[in-house]
């Protein structure tokens, strides 16, 4: 059976990941096989340690995008310092030890193996001589909002979650991008107000810059419309960082804790901000589901 492969991190799975696994496809056919290895965690915690590289997925909804894009298995692999001190043929010997693979399909700039010194042509000359084919995808960009051209990559989506442009994340990624966490107890204002809110803990993927955003969750196979607020409620003095979720239409018992939610991200609406009473916080958060009930309903 012909095998394609493709190694990398794959956090994001964005537009130019679904192209290596077409192409992979396209490679081997619908009668072959596709295999996505997925350094997880990255190489760079084991390289830097003290370097902070926040998830773009869960490893679960990476694995599941992958497949769903075409790929027949993801194979997790956890760097150790013996891997990365692995020279380039030392590496690639260690690959096609594992699988009998016919290719490797790999973006232009892929660099692997110790202090990263293998090249596409490191792995074009380790094709020749242990019998595989390389296929190179050239980047992949994307048109902005702004009609400003982007290589798609991983980096890129990071500074844009930074600036709150969910809009672009959605450009870049293909989709909408997903916050998975478990709800928690929060300090139950919300409910005071009559605008309950789960509060999602434990989030294993990186929040978007402070603010008011507009997206949706799937509770038992029913879409609920939501509003969420990331930030430090700066209208109750100095908090912790948090996500709330305001389910529209939602009937069930927010008070019960440790049941797990995902939630999509997709519309900026405003800057979280400090206001001078409760009442005036409240008309504020009323205009924002207004808001985010016209935004999902006009983009459904």
């Amino acid at each position: 059976m012909n095998t394609a492969i493709a190694i990398g991190n794959f956090d994001a799975v964005h537009q130019g990941h679904l192209a290596l696994v077409e192409a992979a496809r396209s490679a081997v056919g619908e009668g072959g096989r596709v295999e996505m290895w997925s350094f997880d965690p990255p190489p760079v915690s084991i390289l830097q340690p003290g370097v902070l590289i926040e998830r773009i997925t869960t490893f679960t909804l990476r694995r599941e995008l992958l497949i769903d894009a075409g790929a027949d298995e993801v194979r997790r692999l956890t760097p150790t310092p013996e891997m990365l001190a692995l020279e380039p043929r030392e590496y690639i010997k260690s690959v096609i030890e594992e699988v009998a693979l016919s290719c490797i399909i790999e973006g232009e700039g892929f660099r692997f193996g110790h202090r990263r010194a293998g090249t596409i042509e490191t792995l074009k000359s380790l094709g020749d001589e242990f019998s595989f084919d390389v296929i190179v995808i050239p980047r992949v960009d994307v048109s902005l909002e702004d009609n400003y051209l982007v290589r798609a990559s991983s980096s890129m989506i990071r500074q844009l979650l930074n600036n709150g442009q969910m809009a672009d994340v959605t450009r870049m990624l293909g989709r909408e991008y997903v916050l998975s966490g478990i709800v928690v107890p929060g300090d139950h204002r919300g409910r005071q107000v009559g605008i309950p809110t789960a509060n999602l803990g434990d989030v294993q993927t990186m929040l978007p810059r402070d603010g008011i955003y507009a997206g949706s969750a799937q509770i038992d196979g029913t879409k609920y419309i939501a509003a969420i607020s990331i930030g430090t409620k700066p209208t109750f003095g100095i908090n912790d960082r948090v996500c709330e979720v305001h389910l529209i239409g939602f009937d069930g018992v927010i008070g019960h804790y440790e049941w797990p939610l995902n939630v999509t991200i997709s519309h900026w609406i405003r800057e979280q901000i400090a206001f001078d009473s409760v009442e005036s916080l409240t008309l504020a958060i009323e205009e924002d589901i207004q808001t985010t009930i016209s935004l999902i309903e006009s983009t459904s």
